[in-house]
């Protein structure tokens, strides 16, 4: 049996918290009403451990992303071996990239 005001961190119920996941500052909102406790957000961060839970943050998107290219990526290894001549095959081959930021280091 669990305390009237408990919370459920591990699943957020979207009718009754207004989320499907938790993030600190939607933790920090539901804190004060049902505990009466004030925290920074950067508090309640640092309380997720103690919790035994994780900080999650998603990945960037970035606005200009190429589909086409990370298909292409995806099959390099296919691509780089039908590319291979046949004296080559079944030998250890290193590729290098070579990118802007690295250019005069």
């Amino acid at each position: 049996m669990t305390a009237p005001n408990a919370l459920d961190v591990a699943s957020p119920d979207l009718v009754q918290d207004g989320v499907v996941r938790w993030s600190c500052s939607d933790l920090r909102g539901v804190f004060a009403p049902r505990f009466a406790l004030t925290l920074h957000e950067r508090t309640v961060g640092k309380l997720l451990p103690q919790l035994r839970l994780t900080r999650l943050q998603p990945r960037p998107y970035h606005p200009k992303k190429d589909a086409e290219a990370q298909e292409a990526l995806k099959n390099l290894n296919a691509r780089v071996v039908a590319a291979l001549p046949a004296h080559a095959a079944g030998k250890p081959v290193e590729i290098w990239f070579q990118d802007e930021a690295s250019v005069g280091q």
